[in-house]
């Protein structure tokens, strides 16, 4: 039983990586947001003190269009959460000693 939840940990870690690798592109977008963001809070941009409504509205759009947000949330949920802990019980029980 130990042994079949390792072998599932890394089959359900291999199934994240998959996964992330299919929305590899959607990694690039949520990284460059997340930079633009951080940048802005550190103020090494130009804060904008007046933001267009069109401006806003394109952006909204953008990322209602990006539907592999949630393959990419996933993949990452499996790869680096349940996966490891999955892989984690197993290696756990093998050594677990009836005292």
């Amino acid at each position: 039983m130990p042994k079949l939840l390792s072998v599932i940990g890394v089959l359900v870690v291999c199934a994240g990586l998959d996964l992330l690798w299919q929305s590899r592109r959607e990694l690039r977008f949520w990284a460059s947001t997340y930079f633009n963001v951080f940048r802005a809070m550190l103020r090494f941009g130009e804060p904008e003190r007046v933001v267009a409504i069109k401006a806003v509205a394109v952006t909204i759009n953008e990322i209602l269009r990006r539907q592999t947000a949630q393959q990419f949330l996933l993949g990452m949920g499996l790869a680096l959460v349940l996966g490891p802990t999955l892989i984690a019980i197993g290696i756990t029980l093998t050594f677990y000693v009836h005292l």
